[in-house]
């Protein structure tokens, strides 16, 4: 038997043991960390076992702190112990929610961190995703109300730091070319499927933005909400005389796109009453053909929110030192494999939290099958 199958059966033994005496949370422990061990060794691809698995990994507003994000990239064994950590994720995907920057020093420390990430994944077959959050936009218009010291200085004041954060700039020129406002993710990759399941099955997906996606704007697409996105993004950006509010040329559809109900501010999945939430997301689920609206935004310190059943997950913890909250994760852990013969496929969908410090939290967990 291989030694890493020989780990397995060892954590698996062990898992019975605990369960037994110790209950359902350290058992979830076990399985998340099994899972883990095992998922870019064994879950890879079709040719090992055919099994085909892939994590989404999720992190909310960062807001300038360094050591936290490593702390919750490392909970999700998405990268190594290095002081400069490099990616261990595989094909695993990360997603930034956005609102990297603001209340916190590490601004250009953590901009690099992704653009490095982001290659290193990519070069294993997985990816780093990045949403613009309403601060990144604040700061391309030179709204600098939340702007530490500490931060203004390592960019060597204020001159430097609205050129990097410009279109002439590394930073300006991050978010215009790998940044989006919005993006919908498929759970599984569908390079890995055989010809016979693509057919019939539908990959789930999940949407992640920053603040939310009102049906109006659910309605128009998620490209046309990134050209718009995109748009004031580049208009801020190249504004020659930033005064920290909408450029001239801006025009009234940016306007809305800015405002309390656009993608970057909007709060209505966070505060509003459960059914009028619930209606909603049914409305934007369905314009935008995932199973899961994912957003940042509006801090819950006490861990993550989940609405209507698990189809709206509220991630922003207050990871950053600034507001002193939990220090999270979420992982959408999916996974297909055949059961009788390859006529019938069983879909394994699991989500779960992970808070640093604490077990793991399984938010929901289901099991399908399709036939082929």
């Amino acid at each position: 038997m291989p030694f890493t199958h020989r780990i397995l059966v060892f954590i698996a033994a062990i898992g019975l043991v605990v369960t037994f005496w110790q209950g359902p949370a350290v058992s979830a422990w076990l399985a998340y960390h099994s899972k883990s061990l095992s998922s870019q060794q064994l879950f890879s691809s079709s040719s090992l076992d055919e099994i085909i698995q892939r994590r989404v990994v999720a992190v909310a507003d960062l807001h300038g702190d360094l050591e936290h994000a490593h702390n919750v990239l490392r909970m999700a064994h998405l990268i190594d112990n290095e002081d400069v950590p490099n990616w261990i994720g595989g094909h695993d995907v990360l997603v930034s929610t956005g609102d990297i920057v603001d209340r916190g020093d590490d601004t250009i420390a953590l901009y690099q961190m992704f653009q490095r990430l982001r290659q290193q994944a990519r070069s294993q077959g997985g990816d780093v995703l990045n949403c613009i959050g309403n601060h990144e936009m604040m700061n391309a218009l030179m709204d600098w109300r939340y702007v530490t010291k500490g931060d203004l200085k390592s960019f060597g004041g204020a001159k430097a730091r609205r050129h990097i954060m410009s279109t002439d700039g590394w930073i300006g020129q991050d978010w215009t070319s790998n940044f989006s406002i919005s993006h919908t993710i498929e759970l599984l990759s569908p390079s890995h499927l055989p010809p016979s399941l693509s057919k019939a099955y539908s990959v789930p997906r999940a949407s992640f933005v920053h603040g939310g996606i009102h049906p109006k704007w659910a309605a128009l697409g998620l490209s046309h909400i990134n050209q718009v996105g995109h748009s004031l993004l580049v208009k801020a950006l190249s504004n020659p005389k930033p005064q920290g509010w909408l450029p001239d040329g801006t025009t009234k559809e940016e306007t809305e796109f800015y405002g309390e109900n656009g993608p970057l501010w909007y709060r209505g999945y966070a505060l509003d009453e459960e059914k009028a939430v619930c209606n909603e997301a049914d409305k934007a689920r369905i314009d935008l053909g995932v199973r899961h609206l994912v957003m940042g935004h509006t801090p819950h310190l006490s861990g993550f929110v989940i609405r209507c059943s698990g189809s709206v997950l509220l991630i922003d913890t207050g990871i950053s030192r600034a507001y002193g909250g939990e220090q999270s994760a979420l992982i959408f852990d999916t996974s297909v494999q055949p059961i009788q013969g390859k006529d019938v496929w069983e879909e394994k969908s699991t989500i779960t939290a992970l808070y640093k410090g604490r077990m793991p939290k399984i938010i929901d967990s289901k099991v399908r099958h399709i036939e082929v």
